[in-house]
This record gives C-alpha cells, structure tokens and sequence, in this order.
C-alpha cells in the first residue's frame, strides 16, 4: 500500500521492488567493475540491472508511479556496463597482442639461436673458460672446507 499526498492509501504497483533491485544491482556493478581484470565480470550484474531498471519504468510509466530510483538504477547499471565493456576490450587485445608477439618472436627460441650463433662463431669461448675457472676455485673451496 501507497500513501499519496491525499493521504490516502492506493495499492502499490510493484515497480518499488525493481526499482530497488535495479539500483541494488547497478551499484554492486558499479563497485565489480572497478577491480582490475576482474571488472569485466560486472557486465552480468549490469545487464539484469538495466532489465529490471527498464521493466521498472515502463511499470511506473503506466501507473503514474515515481521512477527516480528505476533511473538511478538504470544509470548506474549502464555506467558499469560500459566500464567493464571497456575493461574486457582491453584486456581482449592485450591479450592478441601477446598471443601475437609470442608466435612471431617466440623469445626462448630467439635466445636458444642466438646463444648457438655465438657458441658456433666462437664467441662463448671465453665464458666456457670463465666458467671452468670458477668451478675449479668452488672445487678448491670446497677441499680446504673438508679439511
């Protein structure tokens, strides 16, 4: 039941509780979406929030009821919508974007030839016999310990 400004009592139309559950809905996607790489899971929430907003203001259209609530709802839930819209894009293309520079450069692969390219023109030489020595004074080291 309804109070109107007669102060008299009119059954309720029903779009109070979608207004509510809209803007319930619009700010709990609101609030999702701006956790990073997880926003883009607000377009759920969003979507029923703006279906329930939209139900709600044509509910309250016909019955003559306020709709400021279904508004704010709608607004809400299409800010949110939008927002985690964005996030998935970017995410979406950071995505191809890495999925692309690791087919074409393949980075393991690229130093894996390299280091082949070096060790063949004789360029790793040097290190091998840098190596050698310091495995040598480990291994010196590790016979004065003993003793």
């Amino acid at each position: 039941m309804v109070i109107d400004e007669n102060n008299e009592t009119k059954p309720s139309n029903g779009s109070s509780g979608l207004s509510i559950a809209g803007l319930v809905l619009g700010i709990v996607s609101a609030v999702v979406a701006f956790i990073p790489c997880f926003g883009m899971y607000a377009i759920y929430p969003g979507i029923v929030g703006v279906v329930l907003s939209g139900i709600s203001i044509y509910l309250a259209n016909k019955t003559q009821a306020a709709k400021g609530m279904a508004i704010a709802g709608l607004v809400c839930a299409l800010v949110s919508c939008s927002i985690a819209g964005y996030q998935y894009y970017i995410i979406n293309k950071g995505m191809e974007v890495l999925d692309k520079s690791l087919k074409e450069n393949s980075s393991l692969d690229s130093l894996r030839k390299n280091i082949e390219e070096m060790d063949k023109d004789g360029e790793l030489d040097s290190l091998k016999k840098g190596m050698d020595e310091l495995k040598e004074v480990q291994d010196s080291i590790n016979e004065l310990s003993d003793k």
